[in-house]
């Protein structure tokens, strides 16, 4: 029985080929808008946290307690702290952790001045934790005192080539010094935020500042380890130091949880509007299928057909539409994620400005099984709940009545 009805849904399908065909297209349509807002939305997230991750701030960071609210160097880790902090985390499973020393100051050349976020490094013990090396595209990286890193966009900014010297001011135990710098490199990131930023050896600003410890400690993490649980496990064995405090990706990235839950609320209204369109353009093209066989279901029914048969070959009809359709517009909206997620959306022209938010220049998309799973029962179910009513009105068909319509 199921297999007649399913051949009776398939033939009556291809009777009327382009009615099928805009069914099917409305289908696919929805499918692959779904696909592309689902993937694009999770990209955006993934693409944030691992530009941010790999190219700024690390897996985390501990910094001295209090620090956030008042970020100056004078707040940060004394030279005890960090030695405890070293001590607490060995054993956890971390590829790497490396000092900062990070203040606001400016940065002079021949040609101009600007502002600039200072950031003292260990060029070593960075390369374990954030890929900067990799990111320079003219010059070398640090190697020795008295080098600076400058973004491409700062340094066009200021006419600052490599080789040349470039004054750097800053304000650190209650006064104000300057020393000179070459610029040994240029480096050109995906985060925003990073076309601000001036980086150093960290010795050379500790001078400067007149320290002797980091504002913080940046921390990279092994593969495959996960930084929730590492991120736990740090503050359990730093818990004894109130002094201390362990910032994850949120607290070190505040506005990300609010774009991040907003992007999330804000893609469900879309769904729910594809979802309703697909579904309207079925019930239509379904509902109307049926009044143009009202006769033929008359006839059908008079000959011995059962009317929930008939019902249920109107719905096989709408779900094998949905099936077709999710195909067609499921593999375009995969296909296309995977190019996205190879190439990216670069959205380098409109990000003037929002560097606060840690956003990346460059999107890529994500791709996940479960999209497909996702996107397939939004969509086949609305075609299978929007052909309920035509297949119930089909259901409710006397024979007499539907032949002396039809």
């Amino acid at each position: 029985m199921k297999t007649t009805m399913l051949r009776m849904a398939w033939r009556n399908l291809w009777r009327h080929p382009q009615r099928t065909l805009l069914m099917t297209a409305i289908v696919a349509f929805g499918s692959c808008v779904i696909l592309l807002m689902f993937g694009i939305t999770d990209g955006f997230v993934g693409s944030m946290t691992a530009s941010q991750v790999a190219e700024n701030q690390g897996s985390f960071q501990v910094r001295a307690a209090g620090y956030a609210d008042d970020p100056t160097p004078e707040n940060g880790l004394s030279a005890e702290q960090v030695a405890a902090v070293r001590a607490a985390l060995s054993g956890i499973r971390v590829a790497g952790i490396a000092p900062r020393v990070e203040a606001v100051g400016m940065l002079r050349s021949a040609y101009g001045t600007d502002g600039v976020n200072l950031r003292g490094i260990d060029p070593v013990a960075e390369a374990s934790v954030t890929r900067i090396a990799e990111l320079v595209t003219e010059g070398r990286y640090l190697a020795a005192s008295g080098e600076i890193l400058l973004p491409t966009a700062l340094a066009e900014a200021l006419d600052v080539r490599v080789g040349e010297r470039v004054v750097v001011l800053a304000s650190g135990g209650g006064r104000t010094t300057s020393r000179a710098f070459t610029a040994v490199g240029l480096f050109r990131s995906t985060v925003v935020e990073m076309e601000r930023v001036a980086i150093a050896p960290i010795d050379d600003l500790r001078a400067m500042m007149g320290i002797g410890g980091a504002t913080a400690l940046a921390v990279g993490l092994s593969r495959g380890a996960s930084a929730n649980r590492v991120v736990a496990e740090a503050r359990a064995r730093l818990a004894d130091r109130p002094d201390i405090e362990v910032a994850g990706y949120f607290d070190l990235n505040p506005l990300a949880r609010v774009m991040i839950s907003g992007s999330t609320i804000k893609l469900i209204p879309f769904v729910i509007m594809i979802s309703l369109m697909a579904g309207f353009g079925v019930a239509n093209t379904a509902f109307y299928s049926v009044l143009e066989r009202t006769r033929e279901f008359g006839v059908m029914t008079a000959v011995g057909m059962s009317r929930r048969m008939l019902a249920g070959v109107v719905l096989l009809e709408s779900t094998l539409v949905g099936a077709l359709g999710f195909a067609a517009g499921g593999g375009v909206g995969y296909a296309g994620l995977l190019y996205l997620g190879a190439v990216g959306i670069d959205f380098s022209a409109f990000m003037q400005g929002v560097g606060a938010l840690g956003m990346p220049t460059v999107i890529y998309a994500a791709t996940s099984g479960w999209y497909w799973v996702a996107a397939f029962s939004v969509v086949v179910f609305t075609a299978i709940v929007a052909a309920w009513y035509p297949a119930r009105r089909a259901n409710r068909l006397e024979p007499v009545t539907a032949i002396r319509e039809g």
